[in-house]
């Protein structure tokens, strides 16, 4: 099996939407559900979703002195981790048992 891609969630901000939207557009990163831009006192801000060479990548974009971009969270590594807590087998099996690991529809 190959090795997962590390993606980061990351939130960018940027002094006025415009600027956010230039470096979207550059950039062109997962944006998730629901994109919302927010506003704050240091401008506009939004969660984005990048893998690390894109993450690289986006640092090095012409429009980057634009936005500030903070990883906020290894999705990757969450992702393995919630993986981990599943158990294994048929957790409907035995109808006395606790259930444990995904059920298999028969």
């Amino acid at each position: 099996m190959s090795e997962e891609p590390t993606v980061f969630r990351c939130h960018v901000v940027a002094e006025n939407a415009e600027a956010l939207r230039e470096f979207v557009h550059e950039t062109r990163p997962d944006v998730g559900c629901r994109a919302v831009a927010r506003g704050s006192r240091a401008g506009v801000g939004l969660d984005l979703y990048f893998r690390q060479d894109q993450l690289d990548r986006a640092r090095a974009a012409r429009s980057a002195p634009l936005v500030d971009i903070t990883a906020i969270e290894n999705v990757t590594d969450n992702w393995l981790a919630r993986k981990e807590e599943v158990g294994a087998g048929d957790r409907f099996a035995d109808r006395d048992a606790v259930p444990h690991g995904l059920g298999r529809k028969e």
